[in-house]
């Protein structure tokens, strides 16, 4: 399988019925979080969160979304709060999320990515380790810490991380 072109580009207000629809599809819904119209436009008015379309170069077709917070000030690196595909298993997703890792390093400075992801999402786990994100530890402590400093996610999850030098190619 050819991996697909995908580029990213700010998310706009006219995207947003776009975001919402596909957050709130039934295929979504067990994975990611679920946000109103006004959570998304505050997230994209924050200058410390990027909110992205994933599109294809060809025709600027939306693929999906990705929000991103610089959490660098934490000492969390960025944080991917949320990526959603509409069409999976084709690649999308894995060549979003490595463009993204890109730029967070390249662009930002980050030294690191994290995410959360469901322990009962084993397909989101593989491909986050196909990329060289590893799990990171948290005893009580720490999961306390990074849920109140980055991102309150539920104890159904795990926290993932990447590295500047352990981003692996495609």
């Amino acid at each position: 399988m050819s991996l697909p072109s995908v580029r990213l580009r700010p998310t706009t207000e006219a995207d947003l019925d776009f975001v919402l629809a596909l957050e709130h599809h039934a295929d979504q819904r067990p994975y990611i979080g679920q946000w109103s119209r006004d959570e998304h436009l505050r997230a994209m008015a924050r200058a410390d969160r990027e909110h992205w379309i994933l599109e294809r170069p060809a025709d600027a077709a939306r693929l999906g979304y990705l929000i991103g917070y610089d959490v660098q000030a934490s000492g969390w690196g960025v944080y991917v709060k949320r990526i959603a595909v509409a069409d999976k298993s084709r690649g999308i997703g894995r060549v979003a999320l490595r463009a993204f890792v890109l730029h967070a390093i390249d662009d930002l400075g980050a030294s690191s990515v994290c995410l959360a992801v469901r322990h009962h999402n084993a397909r989101a786990q593989r491909m986050y380790a196909a990329l060289g994100f590893v799990e990171v530890p948290l005893d009580p402590a720490a999961r306390r810490r990074v849920t109140t400093e980055v991102d309150p996610f539920g104890d159904d999850c795990l926290l993932m991380r990447v590295g500047a030098g352990a981003l692996r190619a495609l």
